[in-house]
C-alpha cells in the first residue's frame, strides 16, 4: 500500500499580481476545487513570519501520491480556468514539492495536537544530506532530535517526509528541493528561546550532522487559513 503523503507549495504573488487578485484566486477558486477531491484530506494556507520569500505556503495531506496521476486532480490540471492559467503566466513562483511519510520512529503529538484544527505556526524544515551519512541523519533525527524538541513548550507535533516529485510554475525558475521534509507544528514560538530548545539545536550529535548537511532550508509561518470538506449528512 502506498504511504501517505503531503504537497507543499511556495508560492509569491511578485510585482505582476497584486495581493488581492492572489489571495481572490488561491481561497476562492484554487483551494475549493481541491477541497472536492477526496483522496485530499487536507487543506492549509500560511503566511511567512521569518521575513524570507516566498512568503506564503500551502500544504495539503494526501491519501498517497498517486492521488496526483490519477482523475479528478490531473483533470483539474488540465482544464484550468482562463484566470488560472492567467495568474500562474504573471505570478513571480509557485514551487511545488512531493513528499512520501517517511517511515520512521515516531514520537506521539503532545497534549495540545487537535486532529480537527491545524497548530498556529509551523517549522518546514527542508534538508539533504551525504548519501554516506543518511542512515545515521535518520536516526538522529528519529531518536534524539524530534525527541528533544517535543520537550520545548507549544510543541504539537512533528512529521518527516521524502521528496518523491516536485515542479514549478511561474516566471523565477527554482532549483531541486531538499530530500527530506519535516513539519514541525507549533501552537506558540515563545518556547524557541528556551533552555530545551537550545538542547534541540545544540546537541554534540545535532552539531555533528549538521555537518554533514549539503542543502538546509527552514522556513517558520503562521496559519493563513484552513478548510473543511462540507458535511454529506
Amino acid at each position: 500500500m502506498a504511504p501517505p503523503a503531503i504537497l507543499f507549495v511556495f508560492s509569491e504573488p511578485g510585482s505582476n499580481v497584486t495581493e488581492e487578485e492572489f489571495h481572490d484566486w488561491y481561497d476562492n477558486e484554487h483551494i475549493p476545487l481541491l477541497v472536492d477531491i477526496s483522496a485530499f484530506r487536507s487543506w492549509t494556507r500560511w503566511a511567512a513570519v521569518d521575513g524570507t520569500k516566498p512568503a506564503y505556503g500551502a500544504a495539503y495531506d494526501l491519501e498517497s501520491y498517486d492521488v496526483m496521476q490519477q482523475p479528478p486532480y490531473k483533470a483539474l490540471v488540465e482544464t484550468r480556468s482562463e484566470r488560472e492559467k492567467d495568474i500562474l503566466g504573471r505570478i513571480q513562483v509557485v514551487d511545488w514539492r512531493i513528499y512520501e511519510l517517511h517511515g520512521g520512529p515516531t514520537t506521539p503529538p503532545s497534549a495540545l495536537f487537535d486532529p480537527a484544527k491545524p497548530a498556529s505556526y509551523a517549522a518546514f524544515v527542508f534538508i539533504t544530506t551525504k548519501p554516506e551519512f543518511e542512515e545515521e541523519f535518520n536516526k538522529w533525527y528519529d531518536e534524539e532530535h524530534i525527541p528533544l524538541l517535543a520537550k520545548v513548550r507549544g510543541w504539537v507535533r512533528s512529521r518527516r517526509f521524502r521528496l518523491k516529485d516536485w515542479g514549478h510554475m511561474g516566471v523565477e525558475g527554482t532549483k531541486e528541493p531538499p530530500k527530506y521534509f519535516a513539519v514541525h507544528e507549533w501552537a506558540t514560538l515563545d518556547g524557541t528561546g528556551s533552555e530545551e530548545y537550545r538542547a534541540a539545536l545544540e546537541s554534540p550529535w545535532t552539531k555533528r550532522m549538521e555537518e554533514t548537511f549539503l542543502a538546509r532550508d527552514v522556513r517558520v509561518m503562521s496559519l493563513l487559513k484552513t478548510w473543511d470538506r462540507p458535511s454529506l449528512l
